[in-house]
């Protein structure tokens, strides 16, 4: 799949649904006053209605006192660094401004005439037939003139489509063909050519920009164009949650790398504030992370509403949310990295323990637990109340990366599920590379301070850290990027560390390297020249401790160099 945005792996601030320009940015004011990063927001249906029903097809912000001005609303989020995506869909409600424009576009009955949805939720009318070019172009204007206005991204919403009566027809004639097809013969490649022209269309007015384009229908190969699904309006249940790690590790291991959940659960519940924390904790090593909720309030008062943000949780429940946001922003490097490799090789950024274990039989087994790359192993509590939680270690030395304790592979074992994180662990031999505290992605470059962690192995491994600069279609193409090559291997009498970029154009100037170890070492030699040797990140000159809070505890040699004036940092750890 094409580099989504790197602001895609960000906080997406998200609910059914805002309703007022008041009401969206008081809740972001709230974000921000409880330092959770925030990173794009998404607006439901209400961007062009008051109403749930009879409001689909709008297409335009409708009501000026409730969204007085659209452009300066999005501008002045963009200048926090927040990107603003809107919900469409592909029905054309009778009530609807854009209806008796929609008409000669709309999939047709037997006769050819308009067919007419006389049972659909949200009013009678019909569906766009999106097979037509003529009809694609009619409906991409909508979403051009809210580009205009500075949308950056698109959700489309009911496009499997969620009614398609088997007697609605379209006409495939810009694809070769001379007859019309029936809704059961085209209906699973509906969603996935709604996706495909978004890309195109996009790709065409934008060519150096990244499309972020969230469906939750698609079909093989709809991954080419760029999209992100997610697993449809499930329950805030723990059934729920339960249900959401075989759904996503079957889609990524089909080649639909950026699946993910509405995280806290969509419909129902009771507000259970720990069901809330741990779906953030699972969502937070997932492709994409997306609180996502029903809180309709007054404007369906026997809708089950809940918050879907974390600022807006009572405690305890607010601040063990908040350290799974900040945590997503924490491993943003690796994450991001993830991405790459999907792009260049193919692989999924989570995948089942026998993806990169499959002569371990145990490991064939597993389907609770994931690895999220090819470093780092989750394993999800799912369990309400849970004390503990069971988990199984493949072979090799494993690094919790909360308790600081290393653990040998090969075997199951019990760890604590304590309320303040999930189970993580890190493989040997690993290179993570993590940044420091930051408000969005818009500071990552100008005030992110980057940390390296490197997990020993007698065994020669590598890490390729990638690095561009987040938003241009053409950086991989143009080869406008930087590749940070990581190898390292404990030799026994030392411990030799390499970090090898490929140019300079994307290196980060303030880097820490933190090489986990038993004891102090005898000398620590950066480039052939003896350092001092720091065992904390209180003792860093640089003063990166914004990563104490994770940190193991673990002995661990720690050099600060400078990427740039250095350009290849050897580090050697003696014994």
């Amino acid at each position: 799949q094409p580099l989504p945005p790197r602001w895609a792996f960000g906080n997406l601030m998200s609910r059914f649904g805002y309703t007022s320009e008041a009401q969206v940015k008081s809740v972001y004011e709230k974000m921000k006053s409880e330092n959770i990063p925030v990173d794009a927001v998404i607006f439901d249906l209400f961007w062009f209605g008051d109403s749930i029903k009879g409001t689909l097809g709008n297409l335009e912000w409708v009501n000026k006192t409730k969204w007085p001005d659209p452009r300066r609303m999005i501008g002045e989020f963009r200048k926090e660094g927040v990107h603003t995506i809107l919900v469409t869909e592909p029905f054309f409600v009778e009530t609807s401004l854009q209806y008796r424009a929609s008409r000669p576009y709309l999939a047709v009955d037997s006769a050819g005439a308009p067919f007419y949805l006389t049972d659909f939720y949200f009013g009678k009318g019909g569906l766009i037939d999106i097979f037509r070019k003529d009809a694609q172009e009619w409906f991409w204007q909508f979403h051009r003139r809210q580009m205009q206005n500075g949308v950056e991204g698109w959700w489309g919403d009911l496009g499997e489509p969620e009614k398609h009566p088997a007697g609605m027809y379209h006409n495939l004639r810009d694809l070769g063909h001379r007859r019309l097809f029936a809704a059961d013969e085209v209906h699973n490649l509906y969603g996935h050519t709604w996706t495909k022209m978004l890309y195109n269309r996009f790709a065409a007015e934008y060519p150096d920009k990244r499309l972020f384009s969230l469906n939750r229908s698609g079909f093989a190969g709809s991954q080419r164009y760029g999209i992100i699904p997610w697993t449809g309006d499930v329950s805030r249940s723990w059934s729920g949650l339960r249900a959401q790690l075989p759904v996503l590790l079957g889609m990524t291991m089909s080649g639909i790398p950026y699946v993910h959940s509405d995280a806290g659960g969509f419909a129902g519940g009771e507000g259970d504030g720990e069901l809330y924390v741990r779906w953030l904790q699972f969502a937070a090593f997932t492709p994409v992370f997306r609180p996502h909720g029903t809180a309709l309030y007054e404007v369906e008062p026997a809708a089950a509403s809940f918050p879907s943000e974390p600022a807006l949780m009572e405690e305890p429940w607010r601040s063990h949310a908040r350290q799974a946001v900040q945590l997503r922003y924490l491993f943003l490097p690796y994450n991001y990295s993830l991405a790459y490799q999907q792009t260049s090789n193919g692989t999924p950024l989570m995948a089942p323990l026998y993806y990169y274990y499959f002569n371990d039989t145990a490991a064939m087994q597993v389907q609770d637990q994931y690895m999220w790359g090819r470093d780092m192993m989750v394993a999800p509590i799912l369990d309400k109340g849970a004390t503990e939680r069971k988990v199984y270690l493949p072979a090799g030395r494993w690094l919790n990366i909360f308790s600081s304790t290393i653990h040998q592979g090969g075997q199951w074992i019990t760890v604590p599920a304590q309320l303040t994180h999930i189970p993580v662990f890190a493989r040997e031999g690993s290179f993570v590379p993590t940044v420091s505290r930051i408000r969005n992605i818009s500071e990552y470059t100008s005030n992110g301070q980057f940390l390296l962690s490197y997990f020993p192995s007698r065994s020669r491994t590598t890490f390729t850290w990638f690095e561009d600069d987040g938003v241009s279609r053409k950086s991989l193409p143009s080869k406008n990027y930087t590749l940070i090559r990581c190898t390292g291997q404990d030799m026994g009498n030392r411990i030799v560390t390499e970090i090898r970029p490929d140019n300079q154009k994307f290196v980060p100037v303030s880097l820490v390297v933190s090489i986990l170890i038993q004891k102090k070492p005898a000398s620590v030699m950066l480039n052939g020249r003896r350092i001092p040797v720091y065992t904390s990140t209180a003792e860093i000159p640089s003063g990166t401790r914004d990563f104490a809070h994770w940190m193991p505890q673990l002995s661990s040699v720690q050099v600060h160099a400078d990427m740039v004036k250095n350009k290849i940092l050897q580090i050697q750890v003696i014994k």
